[in-house]
């Protein structure tokens, strides 16, 4: 637990714990304005039946505590009751202000009591203490409230005593009591405020925890969405050509087509448990692995000339890359997933005989990686969702190629795990450029 003797509440929850403690001060000052507002009209109402006052000393002092205990009452409720019915909220500096001068004055006409009992307070301290420690426990105070309560409170009974007819002795024992009182106020009042602001603390972060755990409820009916709907598919059509076969005899060459089906679903089944696979493992930062200072000129070719090779000529694939060396510390086989991701989404989404550009280039210590294409690009609506797990942004491809919505999630976390960042630029109908900005080595 967080001691706050001297300090504030966090900057970043003041506010907020400022808003969740001052309706709680009202309430505290309302029901203390009404308790002793009772209180002092039934014993002044009580003193003018049976008129008991004259029959012990100090009974105009009393007097007075009463009709100030009332009198503050009264004013502190009408104004509370104003400012409600204007609408301001509770949380409103004005009723601060009250709750603050009501403390006060109830602290004062305390301290009057305790006067009143023999003429010399020290002798009877114990409405004072009592009236401090109500203060301190019922009302939430900030550092300066507080410190400025104890001065006021302290100036008041300084200057009260003299006017008391007390011996040096009783002067020095009275200042040196207050004195006590209020440090006794100033720990109560500040561990008070310490209990309210750990406890306030602890709910938000049980609300965080709360929140996080409902991302992560949210996030697991997405995953099992994605298993009962997309790999509902494949294995469907796995079932249904298993029966196919079975059911009719097949040539060789039919066969062949079947089996060639079968494998191509069974590839697509894989493809998203890999996906959830790798989106789980990244999530829980579990996904660790080697990093080789590699050549980055070379290893893109070689992923460039196999996809020059796949694409058989129906896109225009080209490659351009700084003549000299350029390193960078990767993992081959998890900067490969980033590459293939992010030209089969340029092939997914580009037309035939469109062109698809990676650019490789240096600058200071910086390595810049462009993925680019010319195909239907990216709608405006979509862009703030791109790199999210299961977005809307998830779009079928051109000739119809399903997206489970994890592809550019794990790409950039990826992509983050090599101390790099992936930005997009894209304009729809005009086409889309990926840019992975990587750290380089020497």
């Amino acid at each position: 637990m967080q001691l706050y003797l001297f300090r504030s509440a966090p900057a970043a929850n003041a506010s907020a714990f400022s808003d969740s403690y001052q309706p709680h001060n009202l309430k505290c000052t309302r029901m203390m304005a009404f308790i002793w507002l009772f209180i002092s009209l039934t014993v002044l109402g009580s003193n003018s039946i049976f008129n008991y006052a004259d029959k012990f000393p100090g009974a105009a002092l009393f007097r007075v505590a009463y009709i100030s205990y009332a009198l503050t009452a009264s004013v502190s409720l009408l104004s509370i009751y104003l400012l409600l019915k204007k609408g301001l909220p509770k949380a409103h500096p004005y009723f601060r202000y009250i709750n603050l001068g009501y403390s006060f004055m109830f602290a004062i006409t305390c301290l009057l009591m305790s006067v009143a009992n023999q003429g010399n307070p020290i002798n009877n301290m114990t409405m004072y203490l009592m009236g401090i420690i109500l203060v301190a426990l019922l009302w939430v105070l900030e550092l300066k409230e507080t410190i400025t309560l104890m001065i006021l409170v302290g100036l008041t009974f300084a200057i009260g005593v003299l006017f008391l007819d007390l011996s040096d002795a009783q002067f020095i024992a009275n200042q040196t009591g207050s004195i006590f009182i209020l440090i006794f106020f100033f720990l109560l009042s500040r561990l008070n405020y310490t209990f309210r602001v750990n406890h306030f603390m602890q709910l938000v972060q049980i609300e965080e925890k709360n929140a996080a755990l409902e991302e992560i409820s949210k996030a697991k009916s997405k995953i099992l969405g994605v298993v009962a709907h997309d790999l509902r598919g494949p294995f469907s059509n796995i079932e249904m050509l298993v029966k196919l076969m079975k059911l009719k005899e097949l040539n060789s060459e039919e066969k062949a087509k079947y089996l060639s089906m079968i494998e191509k679903s069974c590839q697509n089944s894989k493809a998203i448990i890999n996906d959830l696979l790798d989106m789980a493992k990244a999530e829980q930062g579990r996904d660790h692995y080697p990093m080789e200072k590699t050549d980055l000129s070379v290893f893109v070719e070689q992923q460039y000339q196999e996809w020059k090779e796949q694409l058989n000529d129906n896109r225009n694939l080209t490659f351009s890359a700084v003549s000299a060396p350029v390193y960078a510390s990767i993992n081959s086989d998890k900067f490969k997933r980033v590459l293939d991701n992010l030209l089969s989404n340029a092939v997914k989404f580009t037309k035939e005989n469109g062109s698809i550009s990676i650019n490789l280039s240096r600058k200071d210590n910086q390595i810049l990686l462009q993925i680019s294409d010319d195909g239907i690009g990216i709608p405006q609506d979509l862009k703030p969702h791109l790199f999210n797990a299961f977005s809307q942004a998830g779009r079928h491809g051109l000739r119809g190629e399903k997206s489970v919505g994890l592809g550019l999630n794990i790409v950039q976390k990826l992509v983050e795990q090599h101390n790099g960042i992936i930005t997009v630029e894209s304009d729809e109908h005009t086409g889309t450029t990926f840019n992975l900005m990587l750290p380089a080595l020497n």
